[in-house]
């Protein structure tokens, strides 16, 4: 037994060794109009009430709300370490705005975009009309939609924060 135990140490040195720097980003292989259409929704409201909403939602839903850039209409989150989402909002007209969200699943050694259209439906758009009180309407293939942004990663461990402030001294 305690041979065993010897044994994992150096498979969990080795998959701890590959975590974030290494991690690599996998895309989705839909094309960007049809990836555009499943992630964006026009909402039926103001700029700030939308903004106000998505967080909401992203905290209803069990989100950590990691950043929020009211400037930039992005709100970024972590939920059970290996799921992020990012939404960003954009004004259309004073009562219109779109909301394009993005996911992504990490894993020690790669984060992959989510590009189901009944996830971003159940797990965020139809919170998202709950907490609006109002239907949220899908985009044509040719409306403009908002950039999607990356989600940011959380920094949950000391591990994480120490190699992200050595990145920084060495970038300097």
């Amino acid at each position: 037994m305690r041979g065993l135990a010897l044994l994992a140490v150096p498979v969990v040195l080795a998959l701890a060794a590959c975590a974030q720097p290494g991690q690599q980003y996998i895309p989705s292989k839909k094309s960007a109009v049809e990836l555009r259409t499943i992630q964006t929704r026009v909402v039926p409201a103001d700029y700030d009430a939308t903004m106000r909403a998505v967080i909401e939602t992203m905290q209803d839903l069990g989100y950590r709300v990691t950043r929020v850039s009211p400037e930039a209409g992005v709100v970024s989150g972590t939920r059970v370490a290996s799921l992020r989402l990012a939404a960003v909002v954009q004004e259309r007209e004073p009562e219109l705005t779109a909301v394009r969200a993005n996911a992504s699943v990490v894993s020690p050694v790669a984060e992959a975009q989510v590009d189901s259209p009944e996830f971003y439906a159940q797990n965020f758009f139809r919170p998202l009309e709950a907490t609006l009180g109002r239907d949220l309407s899908r985009i044509s293939e040719t409306d403009q939609a908002p950039e999607a942004a990356r989600p940011i990663a959380e920094i949950n461990t000391m591990a994480e924060r120490e190699a992200r402030a050595e990145a920084e001294e060495t970038s300097e």
